[in-house]
This record gives structure tokens, sequence and C-alpha cells, in this order.
């Protein structure tokens, strides 16, 4: 008898996840095939090496501008394949650019909430009574226990924005315009919109509850390599099969289960809007395009795993099955697409204090970093600066003009560059890769990893991961979740979740005390 197998759509982090964990957990006794549109594994956390004739140079290019934070699920799978290496020393502050100049905000080696007291005041970013309003306000984010909250918790923290969740606890407007509360926002990749307070909280826990949570990586080098690349030999060393330029057209239900997905051949240029173009993205392709549509291929599995994204799911289901409540959902959900810049100069244009990214930027482009600064191995002659930022308030502005922004946001930030060339530029503004956007009544929407159909799952940072926050941790537990679901349909053992790390120190300890007092009826 033949393995049950999986067909997954989409060779992402989620989709390398789900057919990793899925081969793992039932010892290669499923057939798991990965299929994706392009020719480039990883999706949002990808790079793709680019040969310059003319220069005579390749060009490594980022899908954008990425950090490694205290991720640890993807973390732990990361180490335990030894590819941890690729990414760079842990530094424990942050670069805001505010009112004109750069400040360093610092985290210092103390119990929780102390190791951000002195290094908040130290950057000056606030006065003494704002700094310690600031203070007071993220003590309480730390103090909540997300994973012990009830259901009627999470919606009410999920309902409101986090502005109004700020204003409630004492915090003035000034404050949340600063650089430093706009980060928060534009780390998610959602400005102008607002985040709901249970999604920003999860992402402040994860960045800054603690001295640990403070720690930010920088890739050593491209992504792909760093971290794509490990997962895609080990996928293939478990027995899987990868298929490029296989672009699912429609997905087949027939008497409540999925029946078939119709995969059609995709080997042309993958966003033809390109090709005349001089600046391109990570996913462009040299392929030779073909003459006329392609004609789609049925292909059948025991279970079906979709990783395509709202944009694309949507589109390749019937209209019946588009209009159920769970696929209803996902159609509300709000994504934004989001722009990267990448230039090569001729000189190194930073300064040496530059040695992170820089970020609250004002305009479309909110973080900046020199990768000469931060990567063991410098690309080039000069400087590697990439920027990265969302679309949302400037959709209706050409390229020249956001190409235009980011140039006079750099001189500004380093006046070195008025005289550097710019030898090489890659610039990325695609609506295929849209960032799912956590705003206030987003996590209701979220989807659970099983679907309406036994034979199909889910997965994608869109997802109910529990994590809540929009990274390369969430894409990868929503891949366990999806695995955990086709797990149980075979009766095999799934794969243990690791939470978020809790913040230890005094905040540790003024949780458990507050646990105590609720299971004793004090609260």
């Amino acid at each position: 008898m033949a393995d049950p197998s999986v067909l997954v759509l989409g060779a992402g982090l989620a989709g390398l996840s789900t057919a990793i964990h899925l081969l793992e957990a039932s010892g290669g006794r499923l057939d798991v095939t990965l299929i994706d549109r392009g020719h480039v594994v990883g999706g949002k956390a990808s790079s793709v090496a680019h040969r310059d004739p003319t220069l005579g140079r390749t060009f490594t290019v980022d899908h954008g501008f990425h950090v490694f934070f205290d991720y640890p699920n993807f973390g732990a799978r990361l180490e335990a394949l030894g590819a941890s290496a690729g990414l760079t020393r842990r530094h424990h502050d942050v670069l805001i650019w505010s009112a004109g100049a750069m400040r360093r905000f610092r985290a210092l080696p103390l119990p929780s909430p102390l190791h951000l007291l002195a290094g908040g005041l130290e950057s000056r970013l606030f006065g003494l009574r704002d700094g310690l309003a600031v203070f007071r306000f993220m003590f309480r984010i730390f103090l909540i226990d997300l994973g012990r909250l009830t259901e009627a918790e999470r919606h009410v923290l999920d309902a409101v924005s986090f502005d109004d969740y700020a204003r409630s606890n004492g915090l003035s407007d000034a404050i949340l315009r600063s650089s430093f509360f706009r980060f928060v926002a534009q780390s998610a990749f959602i400005y102008p919109h607002s985040m709901s307070a249970l999604s920003a909280i999860a992402a402040i826990q994860l960045v800054a509850q603690s001295y640990d949570a403070v720690a930010v990586r920088y890739m050593e080098e491209g992504t792909s390599d760093a971290l794509i690349e490990p997962l895609r030999r080990h996928f293939l060393r478990l027995g899987g099969k990868l298929e490029k330029f296989k672009r699912a057209t429609q997905i087949e239900v027939v008497g409540g289960r999925v029946d078939a997905v119709l995969v059609a051949e995709n080997r042309h240029y993958i966003h033809s809007g390109e090709v005349a173009s001089g600046v391109k993205s990570n996913y462009y392709s040299v392929e030779t395009p073909m003459p006329g549509p392609p004609a789609p291929v049925r292909r059948q599995a025991d279970h079906y795993v979709s990783t395509l994204p709202p944009r694309d799911l949507i589109p390749v289901l019937d209209p019946a099955t588009a209009a159920l409540p769970y696929f209803d959902a996902i159609k509300r959900l709000q994504t934004q697409r989001t722009i990267a810049l990448e230039l090569w100069y001729d000189r190194v244009v930073s300064p040496p204090d530059a040695d992170g990214a820089i970020v609250g930027l004002d305009g479309p482009f909110s973080t900046v970093c020199d990768l000469r600064r931060v990567q063991r191995v410098a690309e080039g002659h000069g400087s590697v600066v990439q920027f990265v930022g969302e679309d949302g308030a400037y959709a209706t502005r050409p390229d020249s003009e956001l190409l235009a922004d980011a140039l006079a946001t750099l001189h500004a930030i380093w006046p070195l560059s008025r005289s550097g060339v710019v030898e090489k530029q890659y610039f990325h503004r695609g609506a295929h890769d849209d960032f799912f956007l956590t705003t206030p009544g987003s996590d209701a929407l979220r989807p659970a990893a099983q679907s309406p159909f036994p034979n199909l799952v889910l997965a994608g940072d869109f997802t109910q991961t529990g994590f809540r926050v929009i990274c390369m941790e969430g894409a990868w537990i929503s891949g366990m979740r999806a695995a955990n679901a086709v797990l149980a349909r075979q009766g095999l053992p799934q794969v243990p979740i690791a939470p978020m790390r809790g913040p230890g120190g005094l905040t540790g300890v003024a949780r458990a005390l507050r646990r105590l007092a609720a299971d004793l009826g004090f609260g």
C-alpha cells in the first residue's frame, strides 16, 4: 500500500515548516510534495544572487530587511541544523531616528523590567516624566500573560486599538506620536493603520520584555543562504519532493472534500512588470516565457495544505466554497504590500556607530541598515544599504518619488552618502508580498488550521498561530499547527510547540504573584 500523500501549496517558511514536520513526525511514512509558483524557496524570507554581466559582479538581493528575535521554535530548528552561524552576535540596543538625530536605546543586563529603565532615560527619547510613564506602561504590558487570558479577555484586547489602549493606561498623544511608538506599528508593516492592542502587546513582549528578548541578530549573508537553504536541504534529505514553477489555479471540492488541485506550469517571468524595469526584486526570473496559457494538470493527494496568502487563496476557490463562513472571514482580513530598496555604493557611506538597523524613520521607508556594518563578510566595494517600509499611505505615489524619498532620508542620516555613487540598486514593490495587518478585530477573523474540509489544512502567519506576531516565528508555528492537523487525521504523534519565553526577573515574580492571587480568588 502506498504511503498517504500530502500536497503542500507554497514553499515559503510556512510551507517548509509544514513539510519538514510532517516528514519528521511520520518517520517518512507520509509522501510529501511541496510546490511553489516561482523559482525562489522561502517566500518573504528569501534572497537571490543576481549576476550583472555588465559590471561583472554578483549582487545578493533580499526580499526585504530581516532581523532575528527570540524565536523559541524557529530558532531551535536552526540551531539543530547548525544554521544559526548565519546570524551575527546579539545586539542589545536599538537605533531610533528621532528629531533629526540617531538615538541609541540600550537594554542593560538587569532583571526585567529594570533592563529598560536606565537605557530608556539614557537615550533621551523622552524627558524624565514621559520616560517614567513609558516605563510604567511597558511593565504593565510585560505583566500580561497572554497564554492565560480567557477568550473574552483576548476579544477585548483584540477589539481595541493599541493607541486607545495606551491612552487608557496613561500615555499622552505626544508619546504615542514619538518615533519610539511609531516603530511599534512600522515593525508590523501596518502603518498608517492601527494595531490591535492584543497584537501590539504580543509584539512588544517578543522584542522587549527581558534583556534576552531585546537581543537582535542580523543575517551575516542573504536570508536564503543563512536560513532557507539549510531548511531546503533538510527537507530533501528527509525524502520530500520540491517542484518549482507550479501554480495552483483551482481547488476542486467534491462531496465535502478536496478532490484535486489544478496546477499549471508557471515557467515565465514571475512578475511581468519587472521585465522592462531597471529595478528588480529577488523574485525576478529570467526563464523563457511559455507560448500561450499553460494547461493545468489535476493533482490528487490524500491531504492538502494551502499556505497561499488570502489574496491568492480566495481566487482558487469556487464561489460556494469561498462563501463558507470560514473562508468569508479570510476575505475580510486586511493586507498591505511592503516596499524594499537595496543600494550598493562605491564606498562606505555610513559612520562606524551605524552598527544596526535605524528605525522610526518618517516617510514610506521606516527602517534602514548598512549591511556592511552587520555582516561578517562585506559584499562589494562599499556600503550595502537596505531600506524597508510599507506602501499603505503612499500607494498612489510613483516609484520615482519613493526612491527620491529614500535618497533624501539617507542623505539626512548619513551625509557621506551624498558623495557616494550608487553602483547598483534593486527596488521591490509588488502586490505578491502583501502582509496581513493585525488591525483591531483581526484576531477573531484568523482561521484555524483545520478547514471545513477534512483533508484541507491552512498555514501562514495569517492563521491562528497563538503567537500573534507577524514574523518568521509566526509563519514557522503555523506550519507546525498545519502539520499537527494532518498528523492527527493519520493517528500519528503531534509536534510539540514551545510558547514564547516568559520575562523572568522581577516581572516573572510579579506574574507569579498575580496568578497566585487569581487562584486564591483575590483578583
